[in-house]
């Protein structure tokens, strides 16, 4: 009668695990957005430039990892307060965020630059060439 007792308990103990478990995977709550913007993330590589105006900068010489066409150019925004955009200015830089749904589609026009907000930034070389 004990280990019944006990295979019972460790089978509704190990049930409870895994439906915690599958709840957790499939994204309930608000990790869900998180997870949404992680799938949508994109990665360009480039020479991080100043725009003409305050807290605006350019990502110029772009090339999107992992696709031969993609933008020269893109504007950039800091995602948050946490995202440091001014120290990496004139150095080659690797830039990951999400393309505005409003310019998902790439511009023929070199003039209107699609906007990529950054959530991550890193050093890859000191000057840009």
């Amino acid at each position: 009668m004990n280990r019944t007792f006990l295979a019972v308990c460790g089978a509704a103990l190990l049930s409870v695990a895994l439906v915690g478990a599958q709840d957790k995977a499939s994204g309930h709550g608000t990790d869900n957005a998180a997870a949404n913007a992680n799938a949508n993330a994109v990665t360009f590589t480039g020479c991080l430039n100043v725009g003409s105006k305050a807290d605006s900068y350019y990502l110029t010489s772009a090339k999107q990892k992992g696709v031969k066409d993609s933008d020269k150019a893109l504007k950039v925004v800091a995602a948050g307060p946490k995202v440091k955009l001014d120290p990496f200015v004139t150095q080659e830089v690797e830039i990951t965020g999400t393309i505005d749904q409003a310019d998902a589609a790439p511009k023929t026009d070199s003039s209107a630059a699609r906007t990529l907000t950054v959530t991550k930034v890193k050093f890859r070389a000191q000057y840009c060439g």
